[in-house]
């Protein structure tokens, strides 16, 4: 039986005393011991507009109970980010649930209940490229 696993490592000296964080995930079904299995495989899609676009939809989970979301900024540029939100728009507005934003380089892992959408919205024109990948039971 495949699973799936998460690691990071976190390594700073900023300040007076160093931090070395180093974990692994398993990817776990909800309550039980047993991990995740399933993955639509990794996306990439490039952008040239300052539109917002799901990149994961409510309806796109065959599960709601203990996904995983992995997105990444994969260019490189100091200035320019991805919005990334859930439900309405990405940009900062009364309504959405904006997450936060995604430099070049930039990437994220979240726990995703499968009921919302996820989307995004690049802060300029210039093309940029997102890669996602959603985890799930």
């Amino acid at each position: 039986m495949a699973t799936i696993n998460a690691t990071i490592s976190i390594a700073s000296n900023a300040m007076t005393y160093p931090i070395n964080i180093g974990k692994t995930m398993t990817m776990k079904k909800l309550g039980l011991a047993t991990g995740l299995e399933n993955t639509d495989g990794l996306s990439s899609k490039k952008f040239a507009a300052t539109s917002y676009v799901k990149i994961i939809e409510a309806d796109d989970s065959t599960s709601s109970k203990a996904s995983k979301v992995y997105v990444r900024n994969t260019g490189s540029s100091k200035t320019d980010y991805f919005y990334i939100a859930i439900n309405a728009s990405a940009a900062a507005a009364a309504t959405t649930e904006t997450i936060g934003r995604l430099y070049g380089g930039d990437w994220m892992l979240i726990p995703y209940e499968g009921a919302t959408d996820l989307g995004v919205q690049p802060s300029t024109v210039e093309p940029m490229t997102l890669e996602y990948c959603m985890f799930y039971e």
